[in-house]
């Protein structure tokens, strides 16, 4: 399909223009994420250059950017040399923001640092420079540095958080301590990658004593089980599309205006040794070495620095945030959690909102506290675990396709500690035949058979979710999804109900083959409109029950088994008058990857030879006093305050961006073909000042097909194109990518994802022609084991 069809054919969303402003990491984080968050990091950004001014009807209103450039001037280049191995030392590139004033008075300050491979330039300074300046002005140094083979810096990337990485973060760190600026104190913080790092390194053996405290936002302890990669057991879209986006992003060479000349022989050098690391993650099924080497889940132990861990229910990690929190607690080790109902954001800028004015309290109780050996006000001090309680709603009021974003969620903030789970009062919901939920003391014997009919979720298109600056990829209406499903409704609740915890499902089940893939979603009906909203979810491989996610065992078709499933955890208040839905299907197009085979299961209801009824369990929260002051600690009405990013990040627009989802089905008398196009254009957006002109201009067009009840026909494709330009010193560069997987059988019978990526960079020369640089393919074959 062209470009002009698909925008001629498909919904159009049109993204607010009166604040936000977003860089090319946040456009790829929200755009690539939307099932996570809801059941769904970034690549192309979306560039959006609104001004500062908020309007009455605006829910941001608010927000309120400060003039902090008198005292903290544009970002200071600085290079750091670092070692890993016998191998040759490489520079990692960053900058840093500092109180000019304070450094002027001969002050030393503690340090910030932040790493990640999203180009802390063109990709971050738009973001960045709302938050870190403003931590500057409050006499901090800031620092962002782009890690090995990204952005600026020298070397070859080759994975997530390798060994490598993290050891170049360290040697940055000890680095930093001892800036003549510095006073040796050095705090650590990041979000998505970022904060996944940000943990490694509070966890390493070798962690710098000079690193005293972190912040992790929207982060992850367990890359197996709570990554973009596996759910359950379960293989999700974004393994592929993830991979699809890194290839793309990482294919863009360093800026010569930083490197000077050698930015083409660096740029050979990351294009030369490019990898498709969907290679790495399908190769991998289960949770093996692999992995572990890269999770902090059961080394809470190691972990030498106060932690404060942050996420939002729009977000795909939320379940570390309780995990890393209780689990720091339980050793006795400093640790703060926030769960709010933004997406994969920060406190001070989240969709949805409400937003809170998180930067001066950050400053106050955290980097103060822990760099500057200040004690904060107790009265003003948030709870241990501060909790965002939700509460029903109609989904189309957070995001349905075409309408206009409803930034703040309805709720109230409440207070938790890390004794939650000892005062959940579990409230039951047995599992019995026609679609009923039945609080009834015992569940009536029966069965419900799910159809093994490929489930397409149009209203949910991706994966593990991050809530975009539009909404646009949160959930809509799940009720065409549902009715596709085998699901369980309850009656409509007499009293409001408070939930916060991990929702479990104990099912009895049959299954007709040997390998199954578990879609498991909660959601509430509407009373007024029947519409279904999303509440929590959860993707399950029931080879893994048991929770054994390293050895897996085949299921024996036709032969019951008893499973228990958490879904991810929840924060909501069920409202009266509302009713309670379970939701399952074998199938969930394209947000997960369906066994080889279609499947059926079978639901048993009642007590089944010798096992119990099966049934929902809910994780009721009763109100506590600590609650009360929670109006007072973050008030409705709070003016959020952040740093004026147009004093860093000015810029002009020539073409707006533009976001297009779109599933179409046909059919040619015997198959049913779906296809789920995902069109994203960033625009063509110019950066002044400090990024002298630079022109970047991108577009990314991700496909995914299957021909329904044939989960073998997928086939899932992705491109982009990517253009730079600094037109006064005649410097052009295009990057243009494809990635296709798909699956075959081989001549044993077995299934077999394929996969092939391609890069083609181009440098235009004098008279104004594209010639090619370098040309990067690799191929490859994985063993489809476990999914």
């Amino acid at each position: 399909m062209s470009r002009k069809d698909l925008q001629r054919q498909s919904v159009s969303l049109t993204l607010p223009g009166d604040f936000w402003r977003c860089n090319r990491r946040q456009f790829m984080i929200g755009t690539a994420w939307a099932f996570s968050a809801s059941l769904a990091p970034g690549f192309f950004t979306g560039l959006i250059r609104p001004s500062n001014a908020a309007t009455n009807e605006d829910p941001l209103a608010r927000m309120s950017s400060m003039h902090v450039r008198d005292k903290v001037p544009d970002p200071k280049l600085i290079t750091f040399k670092v070692r890993h191995g016998r191998r040759k030392p490489i520079d990692l590139i960053g900058h840093f923001w500092f109180n000019q004033e304070a450094i002027g008075r001969g002050v030393r300050c503690p340090a910030i640092v932040d790493f990640n491979p999203y180009r802390r330039r063109d990709g971050e300074i738009a973001e960045d420079s709302k938050m870190y300046p403003w931590f500057a002005s409050e006499d901090y140094l800031c620092f962002r540095v782009d890690l090995q083979g990204s952005g600026d810096s020298g070397g070859v990337i080759t994975d997530e958080y390798t060994d490598e990485e993290i050891a170049y973060c360290m040697q940055v760190i000890r680095q930093i301590a001892s800036h003549p600026w510095c006073d040796g104190n050095v705090g650590m913080m990041g979000i998505s990658w970022g904060g996944i790092n940000t943990l490694m390194v509070a966890s390493h053996v070798d962690c710098p004593p000079e690193l005293k405290a972190v912040i992790v936002a929207c982060g992850n302890d367990d890359r197996y089980g709570d990554d973009c990669h596996y759910m359950g057991g379960a293989m999700m879209h974004d393994n592929h599309e993830w991979a699809s986006y890194m290839w793309a992003w990482l294919a863009q060479p360093p800026d010569p205006a930083v490197v000077g000349r050698r930015w083409k022989r660096q740029w050979g050098q990351r294009l030369g040794k490019a990898d498709f690391w969907f290679r790495h993650w399908a190769s991998h099924a289960t949770r093996d070495s692999y992995w572990q080497r890269a999770s902090v889940r059961d080394q809470y132990d190691r972990i030498k620095v106060p932690v404060y861990i942050l996420s939002g229910w729009e977000d795909g990690y939320k379940n570390p945030v309780d995990r890393v929190f209780r689990g720091l607690n339980a050793l006795g080790k400093p640790a703060v959690g926030m769960l709010g109902p933004w997406g994969h954001s920060y406190p001070f800028n989240g969709v949805p909102g409400p937003i809170i004015n998180w930067l001066p309290y950050i400053v106050e109780h955290w980097w103060d506290k822990w760099l500057k050996g200040r004690r904060p006000a107790a009265e003003t001090e948030l709870p241990p675990l501060t909790v965002w309680l939700g509460q029903s709603r109609e989904p189309g009021q957070s995001g349905e396709y075409g309408q206009k974003p409803n930034y703040v969620d309805q709720g109230r903030w409440v207070a938790e500690d890390a004794d939650w789970p000892t005062r959940v009062q579990e409230q039951y919901f047995h599992l019995v035949p026609d679609h009923r939920l039945t609080s009834s003391t015992f569940g009536e014997k029966g069965g419900e058979t799910s159809s093994s009919a490929t489930v397409v979720a149009k209203a949910m298109p991706e994966t593990s979710s991050f809530a975009s600056p539009s909404n646009a990829d949160l959930p809509g209406n799940m009720q065409d999804i549902d009715v596709q499903s085998l699901y369980f409704d309850s009656e409509p609740l007499e009293r409001d109900l408070d939930c916060f915890g991990y929702p479990q499902v104990h099912l009895t089940l049959t299954c007709d083959q040997p390998v199954v893939m578990l879609a498991v979603r909660l959601c509430e009906i509407s009373p007024e409109t029947r519409a279904s909203h999303l509440v929590s979810y959860t993707f399950y491989n029931p080879c893994y029950a048991g929770d054994n996610m390293a050895e897996p065992r085949r299921l024996q078709p036709g032969v019951p088994f008893r499973v228990e499933i958490p879904l991810n955890i929840m924060g909501h208040t069920f409202r009266t008058g509302w009713k309670i839905r379970l939701a399952l299907s074998t199938s969930f197009f394209p947000t997960l990857w369906q066994g080889v085979r279609s499947a059926s299961i079978n639901v048993h209801t009642g007590p089944y030879e010798g096992w119990p009824s099966s049934v929902l369990v809910l994780p009721g929260r009763p109100a506590r006093q600590e609650d009360v002051r929670m109006t007072h600690l973050l008030p409705p009405d709070d003016v959020v305050v952040c740093a004026d990013s147009d004093d860093y990040a000015p810029g002009d627009t020539a073409r707006e961006k533009n976001v297009i989802r779109e599933v179409q089905s046909t059919f040619n008398g015997t198959h049913k073909t779906t296809v789920y196009t995902k069109y994203d254009d960033a625009g063509r957006y110019c950066y002044r000042g400090m990024l002298r002109d630079l022109w970047v201009d991108q577009v990314v067009l991700n496909e995914d097909r299957i021909v329904n009840d044939e989960p073998l026909s997928r086939v899932a494709t992705a491109k982009s194109e990517t253009t730079m330009e600094r037109s006064v010193e005649g410097w052009c560069v295009r990057t243009r990518t494809f990635t296709k997987v798909w699956t075959d059988i081989d001549k044993h019978g077995h299934a077999r994802f394929q996969y092939k990526a391609s890069i083609k960079a181009d440098i235009k020369d004098a008279k104004g022609r594209f010639k090619r640089f370098k040309t990067r393919v690799v191929r490859g074959s994985i063993p489809r084991r476990w999914v």
